[in-house]
């Protein structure tokens, strides 16, 4: 995490755009105040609600969240605040609806005056995020370390945490490693550790399948090799850590660039940046629930991308976003590739910084639109466009 501060202050802006192609990419207005930064998306019922974080100018940084009712934002509501927030473009906060109803709300948080020790605080809303209550660390290990990257999904009646976690590192030769636990109301409990040798500070990603969570993270081998691992659980049992595929990618350090998994029904697609023999590319997979090790390899884009690629899918089709290249432009692109492995559009949605002050893009679909955040200029950036689902 060292090597990817970047402070990044944001505007939410009223503007539109068209993509290139058939796909017109309306630009949506948010609540966003100046000095804002880090937007995220999380499906609330029917609709949806859009997070991100926002700075004074006294070192107070606060979190944020607004709901879509399909015709405009409801007025911000704050989830919490705090001198100590760390504030980064790689780690962003999320929300997400338990199965309960209640909203659960993730950031970072300093554990101590070092530089890079912090955790992952949690808090929770009863009334739909009219108010929040901190339920406090999501680990019990408050080492002066790293603690980061959260994943949030459903998990049975609860929420299911996943984050990587430095507690090894005070130690020598102590690696990243993988955890988990369940938050049940205000009780964070089952800790445990997946895979105790992970990439220090690329995004993970999960989702609930019908036998149960799967997560894909960057996983770390002794000869440094990071390609994409996952683990899951069947049984109420945890699979041993394995690779997506064998891209081989050599990397002495960490790339900040995640996968992105999501499912609809069996249908689960995961989106990830490597490099393979040197070429930079941005990959989807495509497979079927419980299949993770034989599906189908689509190349997106292999023009020296930047990647952080986010996924969504509905029944019939897997939309990826990603960072990449448009003669010399730094561009936000967009794919539609069937559940068949058909690549039915490839577009340009809009052209951005090249920067890391562009942020991780998010998507998320709701009534008909895919729904696409991201940074740019200084500004919190939010478009739709109409799909068939």
């Amino acid at each position: 995490m060292k090597h990817i501060i970047t402070f990044c202050f944001l505007l939410a802006n009223i503007s539109s755009l068209l993509g290139v192609n058939k796909f017109p990419l309306e630009m949506v207005n948010t609540p966003a105040d100046k000095n804002s930064l880090a937007p995220n998306l999380c499906k609330l019922g029917d609709y949806f609600l859009l997070s991100w974080i926002e700075r004074d100018g006294n070192g107070v940084a606060q979190v944020q969240i607004a709901s879509w009712d399909g015709t405009n934002f409801s007025h911000k509501s704050l989830v919490a605040e705090s001198k100590q927030m760390f504030v980064n473009w790689a780690d962003i906060p999320s929300v997400i609806e338990a199965p309960s109803g209640d909203l659960y709300a993730h950031w970072l948080d300093r554990i101590s005056s070092k530089n890079y020790a912090y955790g992952a605080r949690i808090a929770r809303s009863i009334n739909q995020g009219k108010s929040w209550k901190s339920i406090g660390w999501l680990h019990k290990d408050l080492s002066e370390t790293e603690h980061g990257f959260v994943s949030l999904i459903s998990d049975n009646l609860h929420v299911r945490a996943f984050w990587l976690d430095g507690r090894m590192m005070t130690k020598p030769n102590g690696k990243m490693m993988l955890r988990t636990a369940i938050i049940d109301g205000d009780k964070i409990k089952d800790e445990h550790m997946l895979d105790n040798d992970v990439c220090t500070c690329c995004p993970t990603s999960a989702v609930q399948m019908s036998t149960g969570p799967i997560v894909v993270y960057r996983d770390r081998s002794p000869r440094e090799i990071r390609d994409i691992g996952f683990v899951l659980q069947r049984d109420d049992a945890w699979s041993e850590p394995a690779i997506i595929q064998a891209d081989n990618w050599l990397m002495p350090g960490c790339p900040v660039n995640g996968a992105s998994i999501a499912a609809n029904g069996e249908f689960v697609a995961i989106s990830r940046f490597t490099v393979v023999h040197n070429k930079a590319k941005v990959i989807l997979r495509l497979f079927k629930e419980g299949k993770v090790k034989s599906g189908t390899e689509i190349v997106l884009d292999e023009d020296a991308p930047i990647g952080r690629c986010t996924t969504v899918c509905t029944k019939d089709s897997a939309y990826t976003v990603w960072i990449g290249l448009e003669k010399k432009q730094t561009v936000l692109r967009l794919a539609n590739v069937s559940s068949a492995g058909e690549i039915m559009e490839i577009t340009t949605l809009a052209s951005i910084n090249g920067s890391r002050s562009s942020g991780m893009p998010r998507v998320i679909i709701s009534k008909g639109y895919l729904w696409v955040s991201w940074t740019d200029s200084n500004n919190i950036r939010l478009g739709r466009l109409k799909i068939d689902n």
